[in-house]
């Protein structure tokens, strides 16, 4: 039995980070900060559909692309 999909879990224009990634040798120091662009549902070699989210980063201007759970949804900053 399979599980059921969970859903979407950001919308778009919504401020997010992505989390560190403490298993790597190369991990960062501060988390990325940026706002969801655009989001896709994709299968992945087994079948399964994963929501994917493009994000553009803040500082940088620069979009990548992440899977749900890497991100976290951060608060706005003061204004």
């Amino acid at each position: 039995m399979t599980r059921p999909i969970v859903g979407q879990t950001f919308q778009i224009g919504d401020r997010v980070f992505k989390k560190n990634n403490m298993g790597s040798t190369k991990a960062f120091k501060h988390p990325i900060y940026g706002h969801i662009i655009e989001v896709s549902k994709e299968a992945n070699s087994m079948g399964r559909f994963h929501y994917y989210y493009w994000i553009k980063h803040e500082n940088t201007g620069k979009k990548s692309k992440h899977l749900g759970h890497r991100l976290s949804a951060a608060p706005l900053p003061p204004q």
